[in-house]
């Protein structure tokens, strides 16, 4: 190996680690914020945070990346990871797609997705089991705390807050960011431990 070629094998290992790293980080850019787990503890975009940073520590014990890099690299993480879409103003409603008929029995129910231009509001109704024991009490006392929405386009969905109205029983809404993809046929939500599908074509 002459001196030139020991010169460039370093810049070139270099120069290929940035580059993976870049494509790693559009990859967290994209991924969906489909739930990985049944808690919605973590999502698929979670889980490509931690495979890059993994990636990122990897390079760096190989002495591949300098504290600069892993200055700029963590900062455009962290930009990546908070939303880069603009808030959801909820202005332009473009059509509804109702979930199935909520009955009068205990727990969540999805009443509907109102899609907008520029995002999506999920309008969810809460039942609470009944106060006597002997009616069968069992079941969830509080509506879950985590949301996460996606669709078969891969569209990559930042929830952007919501609340809940009590009443008889609670009423809520969770809205998302950006808006659905023409291209996309299903709409897939996740609340804690329940799971809801919605058919796109033929919804007025």
């Amino acid at each position: 190996m002459t001196g030139e070629q020991r010169e460039r094998g370093p810049t070139d290992l270099r120069r290929r680690a940035i580059e993976l790293l870049e494509h790693n980080l559009r990859r967290v850019e994209t991924t969906p914020r489909r739930p990985v787990d049944p808690n919605l503890v973590r999502t698929e975009a979670d889980q490509a945070v931690v495979n890059v940073s993994a990636a990122f520590e990897t390079l760096d014990a190989l002495g591949l990346v300098t504290e600069a890099d892993r200055e700029r690299f963590f900062r455009r993480l962290r930009e990546i990871t908070s939303t880069a879409y603009a808030p959801f103003r909820g202005i332009e409603l473009e059509r509804v797609i109702k979930g199935p008929p909520a009955r009068e029995v205990s727990g969540l129910h999805l009443l509907a997705a109102e899609l907008y231009r520029d995002g999506v509001l999920l309008r969810w109704l809460f039942v609470s089991p009944p106060a006597d024991p002997g009616r069968g009490g069992q079941g969830e006392h509080r509506p879950p705390q985590a949301f996460s929405l996606w669709d078969d386009a891969g569209t990559a969905y930042t929830p952007q807050g919501g609340g809940w109205i009590p009443g008889h029983h609670l009423r809520g809404d969770t809205a998302f960011v950006p808006a659905v993809p023409r291209e996309a046929t299903r709409l897939h939500a996740a609340a804690g431990r329940h799971r809801y599908e919605l058919a796109l074509r033929g919804s007025v």
